[in-house]
């Protein structure tokens, strides 16, 4: 974790947990992730994601963390659209 103040490449906006029951696979969970991390990254940035000039992506489980960690979580994160490292929070920017 890096001090939102210190250079970084990505914030963490939002954490949803898949709602499937058994693992779905790397293309559902993505397709899931797009879509569940959509208007959290708006509530977030102040800004349609379709506007912005940040993207947003995720991370997702794997197999292994599904079935030996039960892990469920979808991380959302936003960065810089040109590759440029973040200083300073996104939350608010409406950019």
């Amino acid at each position: 974790v890096v001090p939102c103040e210190e250079p970084h490449t990505h914030e963490i906006f939002a954490v949803v947990l898949s709602q499937a029951d058994t693992y779905p696979g790397l293309e559902a969970l993505e397709a899931d992730a797009q879509a569940r991390c959509l208007r959290p990254f708006e509530d977030y940035v102040g800004v349609s994601a379709f506007d912005s000039e940040l993207f947003y992506s995720w991370l997702v489980p794997t197999l292994t963390s599904w079935d030996r960690e039960d892990d469920r979580e979808i991380i959302c994160v936003a960065g810089e659209g040109d590759g440029a490292k973040l200083v300073g929070s996104v939350r608010g920017v409406a950019r």
